[in-house]
């Protein structure tokens, strides 16, 4: 996660240093290698939020900690990771 927040920063850093780094930082966003780059790091955040919230949940005990209710919560939030990461892949293409 750390180097997809490296990448990201250094493309919002060129995109909005001139006209110049916006026009570069479009270039380089229209090959499919930067966009699947793209998808991917979407996708990880994606699974890192549902985690975390997932987590939260268990913590505030709005979810039991038991065996049953963890695997079912665990499904839930890899089936809208899935879901997300289709969304980011039709926003990136």
């Amino acid at each position: 996660m750390l180097v997809a927040v490296g990448i990201l920063l250094w493309l919002l850093g060129t995109s909005l240093s001139s006209p110049e780094g916006f026009q570069q930082a479009s270039e380089i966003m229209t090959g499919f290698f930067a966009k699947f780059i793209l998808w991917g790091i979407l996708t990880a955040l994606a699974y890192h939020i549902c985690g975390g919230i997932r987590h939260m949940l268990m913590d505030f005990g709005f979810i039991d900690e038991t065996l049953v209710v963890g695997r079912n919560s665990a499904a839930i939030s890899m089936i809208i990771t899935v879901i997300l990461s289709v969304l980011a892949g039709v926003h990136v293409w």
